[in-house]
């Protein structure tokens, strides 16, 4: 993108700021937003310092899980900056699930295809923390011994990733 892309605009916000506004929004406490490289303005959500953000994504949601794990959630809803425009009803739609079956893993799908954002239930968050910081969040919700459950949702968003300055051009006016 050549900027960070927590702080692209979209509808007159960073995108970081309307992925912790859907979380909150939700229901989810505490909010934690993880940054690396480039440091983010004050927001509503706790911001957390990723210091080897180099090491990829998953050592920023690493980053994230140790400041909220000793709060003892129940689950962890895990919304990338780069899905702004995620509806709050597919968030809602995700944290039911998550209610109804607390121990499972909760990934939306729309068309037949999964997505994100996730619910990971609090039993599998000291596992993603034992992870080398380079492996992915795969290893451990791929594992034979995790149920996950599928929520047919109808919203595209769940599935685009945006990346390019191409795809900001699909966002939603």
């Amino acid at each position: 993108m050549g900027r960070p892309k927590a702080l692209i605009e979209w509808r007159g916000r960073p995108f970081f700021m309307h992925c912790s506004a859907r979380a909150s929004d939700a229901g989810c406490a505490p909010v934690v937003v993880v940054w690396g490289a480039t440091a983010l303005p004050e927001g509503a959500a706790s911001l957390v310092h990723n210091p080897t953000w180099w090491d990829g994504p998953l050592s920023s949601l690493q980053a994230g899980l140790r400041a909220v794990v000793p709060s003892g959630p129940s689950a962890v809803l895990v919304l990338t900056v780069d899905r702004p425009h995620v509806q709050a009803d597919t968030l809602e739609q995700l944290l039911a699930a998550h209610a109804a079956a607390p121990a499972h893993v909760v990934q939306p799908e729309y068309e037949r295809r999964r997505g994100h954002p996730i619910v990971l239930p609090a039993s599998l968050l000291n596992d993603v923390l034992a992870l080398p910081p380079t492996d992915t969040l795969r290893s451990v919700v791929g594992r034979s011994d995790v149920v996950r459950t599928f929520v047919h949702v109808e919203d595209a968003a769940v599935r685009d990733n945006l990346d390019t300055p191409d795809d900001l051009r699909r966002l939603p006016a």
